[in-house]
């Protein structure tokens, strides 16, 4: 079944077909972190952000899918913030995951910053989905 797309919505998500993935540079991080793609006039430049568990500890149990390798617990948690004319940040979104690779496309365009937590002894990389120059 198709879903009716808006003008608007292909601005602010452009048919995946379109883009292109551009390596975070710094891998593997762990831990909390903060991520930005400037360009004038916008905080992150970018559409969306892709991540791949690169190593797990001993113990995380892993189970294959067809979809995805999922964790049985949560291996990174997605925020992604913006900031008001006010100067005040505010998160407009966050997701938690258990699949070992993945993607999330922002619900708003051009966000502050994306903040990316791994879990005690993950390791990821990272990929930031923009559009075809």
């Amino acid at each position: 079944m198709s879903v009716p797309t808006t003008v608007i919505q292909q601005f602010l998500h452009p048919p995946i077909g379109l883009m292109r993935l551009e390596h975070v540079a710094g891998a593997p991080f762990t831990g909390l972190k903060a991520f930005d793609r400037r360009r004038p006039g916008r905080g992150t430049d970018a559409y969306g952000i892709r991540w791949i568990v690169l190593s797990s500890p001993p113990g995380y149990g892993i189970t294959p899918g067809a979809s995805a390798n999922r964790f049985d617990r949560i291996v990174v948690t997605i925020g992604i913030h913006y900031q008001l004319l006010d100067g005040e940040l505010v998160t407009v979104q966050s997701e938690e995951s258990n699949a070992a690779a993945g993607f999330t496309l922002f619900n708003e365009s051009f966000p502050l910053n994306v903040a990316l937590e791994a879990a005690p002894g993950i390791e990821i990389d990272l990929w930031w989905l923009v559009i075809l120059p």
